[in-house]
């Protein structure tokens, strides 16, 4: 994760341009930041904002499923869900609030407002998946594009011209930014994110979450899971803010970011639906621009958009076309480009001139267009090779290329057809034949659009990919021998509550578990025995603990428990209760009972822990004071 060269972002910042938290939320920021703040002073300031305290209860009353009755006192939903995550709730709201317009005049606000917010409610529904307070992942997904904002508003004019130069060429804008700025959406939004005081985690989501692969975090932890989520959320705003033409092309990258979550068939459809009624409800509460949706099931079961071609008047050709195919443009003689740019032009596409150079070339091979219309003459480089490069490509492997030739270099025809070209073209092109050969272009690419599509559907069946998946997942956060959750997932876990109780108030606790003399039962029955008592103890450790909470083993004959919302007298019965219930438990072996006893270790958050692994060392410290002290026994950190 990178972030804005601090001297460089102050000077930024300076400029007063820079998307900010205004009036409640900052002076909630500047709260927030002190050791000694009160419950009371932040329901004060809340209440200073009717709006704000509106929507702080719902969110509450959101979260608190359950209940038997609504909250409705404020400090109340406050305290249920915790001062950073109000705070974390104002800012982003906020944040969208004082920015719904501006002076860059590529830069759609309502769309990107529309889009922000969908993320967000679609975060809502995919909190559980991502391990993580519906509030707090609303709010990534609010303000996880805030960096493009951001430039937006720093550089109105210039940002403009970026925008229009990837959409009108095909290209991320990460890249553009770079060059343009020295900077990119990305690393601004972190910065920005980091500075209003949001975890880190989120935070890392955010900036990973256009491509999660990149970033190369372990399969199933949170921050990968979290950064899934986040991306798949995305997608679907994407989704809900297009033409239903464009929504049928999106879907299988949509329904394969769906099944890495583990997510399909009616889940899905159920999770869409909620989403869509949800995001258009709070989109009236904020003015936010929406749109109707039909039923998600629906929308799969469309039939794909087909573009007429050929059959109707140019106009309403160029219509039916939405979007248009680019067509780029290599070593065309000057007298030539002109009228094929025109003709292009009039069949409703869009000609991208590429520079004849190797630099231009290289371009081409980085970033090629679904359609290529090259010169077999073209001065820098072999039409031929160019057309080997290109196959060779990743990226090159599925364009259709289009070679133009002169009458004398009509024996070179059967050569770049077997370089790679698809079509060639004797010169001098009218329009008509032109229109045949783009026309057959257009129909192949549709044609390799659709068998890919069919090929993700073969093998990214929602439902069928989806449960792989999620079984793939299973097994790799569970322990092979004993099925309880292993150490990575229970970390990741411990990690998570950790974070909850920093922000809430709320206690933790952390049990260690240690077999005692373990090695005397592997040496006296065998190590199948001692696997056997493995499984037996992890069905004790599972029936014994409270729903709520999370056993795992942590390695060997060690195991470890996370006490939600648990202070130390209640972590000191559960694990007297284990350990006295281990004791009275028969462990048997081929008809031999093994005598099995536990020692435990105790440790409860006290407010001075720098992470949740020193919650772990310290109840790993009373473990070894419990073994120690004789064994077959529970002992508390100091």
């Amino acid at each position: 994760m990178r972030f804005v060269d601090p001297d460089r972002y102050a000077a930024l910042k300076a400029t007063g341009k820079l998307p900010s938290p205004k009036g409640v939320a900052l002076s909630i920021i500047r709260l927030l930041q002190r050791d000694d703040f009160r419950i009371g002073e932040l329901v004060q300031l809340v209440q200073s904002d009717p709006a704000i305290a509106g929507r702080i209860l719902y969110f509450a009353n959101a979260a608190a499923f359950g209940r038997s009755r609504p909250i409705v006192s404020l400090q109340r939903g406050i305290v249920a869900l915790g001062s950073f995550r109000v705070r974390d709730l104002v800012i982003g709201l906020s944040v969208m609030h004082s920015h719904k317009s501006g002076s860059c005049t590529a830069f759609d606000y309502e769309v990107f407002w529309g889009h922000s917010l969908a993320t967000g409610i679609a975060c809502q529904e995919l909190a559980h998946f991502a391990q993580i307070a519906s509030e707090e992942i609303f709010t990534i997904g609010l303000l996880a594009r805030v960096g493009e904002l951001a430039l937006a508003s720093l550089f109105p004019d210039e940002y403009s011209d970026v925008l229009v130069l990837a959409r009108e060429q095909g290209l991320e804008t990460a890249p553009l930014e770079q060059e343009r700025f020295g900077l990119d959406h990305h690393e601004l939004a972190a910065t920005l994110l980091g500075e209003w005081g949001l975890p880190e985690v989120l935070v890392m989501a955010a900036f990973h979450h256009e491509n999660p692969d990149a970033a190369g975090f372990d399969d199933g932890s949170r921050v990968h899971t979290l950064t899934l989520s986040l991306s798949f959320a995305s997608a679907l705003a994407h989704l809900c803010m297009v033409d239903e033409e464009s929504r049928w092309s999106l879907l299988p990258a949509l329904l394969a970011r769906a099944a890495r979550l583990g997510i399909g068939g009616v889940a899905l459809n159920a999770l869409v639906d909620r989403m869509v009624e949800r995001w258009r409800e709070w989109g009236a509460k904020l003015k936010v621009r929406t749109q109707d949706i039909p039923p998600f099931a629906e929308i799969l079961a469309a039939t794909p958009p087909m573009r007429r071609m050929g059959t109707v008047p140019d106009s309403e050709n160029r219509r039916a076309r939405t979007p248009c195919l680019h067509v780029q443009l290599i070593g065309i003689p000057a007298p030539d480009l002109a009228p094929l740019m025109q003709q292009i032009e009039e069949l409703g596409h869009q000609p991208v001139l590429v520079v004849d150079s190797a630099e231009g070339l290289a371009q081409v091979l980085r970033r090629p267009a679904q359609i290529i219309v090259a010169d077999l003459s073209m001065p820098s480089l072999k039409a031929t090779d160019f057309c080997r490069n290109l196959r060779l490509a990743q990226k090159g492997k599925d364009c259709y290329v289009l070679l133009l030739a002169t009458p004398e270099n009509e024996s070179r025809i059967l050569e770049a057809i077997a370089a790679g070209a698809d079509d060639v073209l004797v010169k001098p092109v009218n329009m008509e034949t032109l229109r045949v050969h783009i026309n057959t272009a257009t129909r192949m690419q549709i044609l390799k659009d659709e068998m890919q599509r069919e090929r993700l559907g073969i093998m990214r069946s929602t439902d069928e990919f989806a449960v792989a998946q999620k079984r793939l997942l299973q097994d790799a956060l569970t322990d092979t021998l004993t099925q309880l959750p292993n150490r990575r997932k229970g970390l990741d876990f411990l990690a998570s509550e950790w974070v909850f109780a920093q922000s809430s108030g709320a206690p933790l606790a952390c049990l260690m578990l240690d077999i005692d003399h373990f090695k005397r039962i592997n040496d006296n029955f065998g190590h199948a025995a001692g696997d056997e008592v493995l499984r037996q103890l992890a069905e004790v450790l599972r029936n014994t603990s409270r729903s709520e909470d999370m056993i795992f083993r942590y390695g060997g004959e060690e195991f470890a428990a996370v006490l939600t919302n648990a202070n130390q007298r209640i972590a000191l019965q559960i694990g007297e209760r284990i350990r006295t219930l281990v004791e009275k438990t028969a462990f048997l072996w081929e008809a031999q009972r093994i005598p099995v006893t536990l020692s435990v270790g105790v440790a409860v958050t006290r407010g001075h822990e720098t992470d949740s692994l020193a919650l772990i060392q310290a109840a790993d410290l009373a473990l070894y004071q419990a073994k120690e002290g004789g064994r077959n026994r529970v002992v508390s950190s100091a």
